[in-house]
């Protein structure tokens, strides 16, 4: 048994990929209990503060025949990418024609996000980027993957509100005036009384990020 500790761009599907095991063993192993119970996502960890718990692996076998070519499937792989598309003033992107690249892997563009402008595409648990095309190749939206934090952190914040396109300053981890404008603007767009607890704003911020 090892402790992992979380580097920038992990999470638990990253992790036990990395280490040969099934997310969910991982996430629900009782050595990682606490962890679970304080982040409540399993991809969303802090970097160089978080650790991981990995148990050795267990051996396992299987009978098959000789002189036969056999498949085993690993569980697990892929992970899923799932992306919701809204316009300047937050309507759904119906339809809307994209191509994807992951990991400069590109793919096929003959893909349109659904009528509610959700995209939902399977990748590799260890993709570490992706990249967006929409309006023909004129619009491209960097993704990185597995390198948002919990809704209880500052930057997780930070990365929620840009995503919802209320935050246009840099993902530090510091309160600064574009947050607090931020979250004045994220209020008001969605009639919160302007005295809301910061917590119960971070769980509003957090519950509409998720939709």
């Amino acid at each position: 048994m090892k402790a992992h500790r979380v580097r920038a761009g992990d999470c638990f599907t990253s992790i036990a990929y990395e280490n040969g095991f099934f997310w969910q063993t991982l996430w629900d192993h009782p050595e990682n209990q606490a962890l679970r119970e304080l982040r409540r996502d399993p991809f969303t960890l802090v970097p160089g503060v978080d650790k991981v718990v990995v148990p050795d692996p267990r051996p396992r076998e299987e009978s098959c025949q000789t002189a036969k070519v056999h498949t085993f499937r690993r569980r697990g792989v892929p992970a899923k990418l799932r992306i919701r598309l809204l316009d300047h003033e937050g309507r759904p992107r119906a339809n809307e024609e994209y191509f994807l690249e992951v990991d400069g892997e590109l793919r096929p563009n003959d893909k349109k996000a659904d009528g509610d402008g959700r995209i939902e595409e399977f990748i590799p648990n260890d993709a570490r980027q992706a990249r967006l095309f929409l309006s023909g190749g004129e619009e491209v939206v960097t993704i990185a993957l597995g390198y948002l934090q919990p809704s209880d952190e500052i930057r997780g914040i930070q990365s929620r509100l840009a995503n919802l396109g209320f935050y246009h300053g840099e993902v530090d981890g510091q309160r600064s005036p574009a947050l607090a404008d931020a979250l004045a603007r994220f209020r008001a767009a969605h009639d919160l009384d302007e005295s809301l607890p910061e917590d119960d704003t971070f769980q509003e911020i957090e519950r509409r990020h998720e939709e």
